[in-house]
């Protein structure tokens, strides 16, 4: 949500003449001169998904604010914020995730969590009743197959439309399997938003490659998983695109490039 400074004032609608708009747009033209372009991957196409508003962070921050870095080192935190999230505003959400996981702490006490007590507990975020069930059945099925960086699975159309056609519904993928899998994508309740946030925040260290979501102990010469994801939702784009610029790019959501930013 953009906050308006609390010294703005009202104008008068002015009257845009032809000559006014040649003159942006030549303005806008010269702001573009500064850059390289580097092509990157291309964007998937759209998913059934609520975004909500963009945010940003200056980046000198350490952090960018999204509820995935204070809990991204957890996966089960990690997934059950995603789950709670989605089609959700945060500020409804954040406080709904921290009882639940001081009442549920881990899978095997959300498996075992009373369907009306958890409806309770969801009740400020609405859909309380099939939340509560969808929860319980995610937590069941990690406790039947946790995730392990040995085994991943498809996710239909995921990232990119047509994904996953080439993988038999229950299908494994070893390590060594070139095919795309996701090493969560077996649980129930996961959407691109989810996977996203897990590949975002969690991928690498699953995978024993970093000790956080920010790189550390990661080898030298090693590229985090954040920069090959292209999320659709709102705030995983800003976050991105946040990343980058720490880096000293300029990421497009819209096309999947990235530019040199200008050194001014």
């Amino acid at each position: 949500m953009t906050i308006k400074s609390p010294s703005a004032v009202s104008e008068m609608p002015r009257c845009v003449t032809r000559s006014m708009s040649r003159r942006e747009s030549a303005k806008n033209t010269k702001s573009t001169a500064n850059v390289t372009e580097h092509k990157t991957s291309t964007r998937r196409l759209p998913v059934d998904r609520v975004l909500p508003t963009p945010r940003t962070a200056p980046i000198q921050n350490e952090h960018f604010g999204l509820v995935q870095e204070s809990v991204g080192t957890d996966l089960y935190k990690l997934l059950v914020a995603a789950i709670l999230w989605n089609r959700t505003r945060g500020v409804q959400a954040r406080p709904v995730l921290l009882k639940l996981i001081s009442d549920y702490p881990s899978p095997n006490h959300l498996a075992e969590a009373s369907i009306s007590h958890l409806s309770d507990l969801l009740h400020p975020l609405g859909l309380h009743n099939s939340r509560a069930r969808r929860l319980v059945a995610f937590a069941k099925a990690w406790m039947q197959n946790p995730p392990s960086k040995s085994r991943r699975y498809r996710k239909l159309h995921y990232p990119s439309h047509g994904d996953g056609l080439d993988i038999g519904k229950n299908e494994v993928l070893a390590e060594d399997d070139e095919r795309e899998g996701w090493e969560v994508a077996h649980l129930p309740s996961l959407g691109p938003y989810a996977l996203d946030s897990f590949r975002i925040f969690h991928r690498d260290i699953l995978r024993g490659l970093t000790q956080d979501w920010n790189g550390k102990g990661a080898r030298p010469g090693f590229e985090p998983e954040w920069k090959r994801v292209a999320p659709m939702d709102k705030d995983l784009q800003a976050y991105i695109r946040w990343r980058w610029l720490k880096e000293g790019w300029v990421w497009d959501a819209e096309t999947g490039t990235k530019v040199r930013a200008s050194k001014r």
